[in-house]
């Protein structure tokens, strides 16, 4: 075995929750707690303040004043719907049992299309059978 084989060897022999080393951390050093979002955001606009459309967000915020008009109204409203009681609902007719599961169209035709079937082509052939016999009157 070469010394590649011997180490993929040790590895995966290894339990699962050994397989691979961590890297140790300095003496001393804890790492810096990950930083929320917002907390990005407010440090990444102050670094792009000299941009027109950063400072121009920073002074007005991120939406027009219009959206912030819309969205109270809507919550007004929403308010009003909420104090006022649902109205009731009408009463639901129970539905018979032969309609309450409809045929799929993955199943066989009913039995009146096959008798449709069956009679079309019984009178077809009457037809062909009577049609000389009429066909020679005067």
């Amino acid at each position: 075995m070469t010394a590649v084989e011997t180490r993929v060897r040790s590895v995966l022999d290894a339990p699962h929750g050994r397989r691979f080393s961590r890297t140790p951390m300095v003496a001393g050093r804890r790492p810096a707690p990950p930083e929320s979002p917002l907390a990005r955001e407010r440090r990444l606009l102050r670094q792009m303040a000299d941009n027109p459309r950063v400072a121009h967000r920073i002074e007005h915020g991120i939406l027009p004043q219009w959206m912030d008009v819309a969205r109270e109204r809507r919550e007004r409203e929403a308010a009003a719907m909420n104090t006022a009681p649902p109205p009731p609902l009408p009463p639901q007719t129970p539905i018979p049992p032969h309609r309450a599961q409809a045929r799929g169209r993955h199943r066989a035709p009913s039995r009146w299309g096959r008798r449709q079937a069956l009679l079309q082509g019984a009178l077809s052939v009457l037809g062909a059978m009577i049609a000389p016999v009429i066909g020679s009157v005067p």
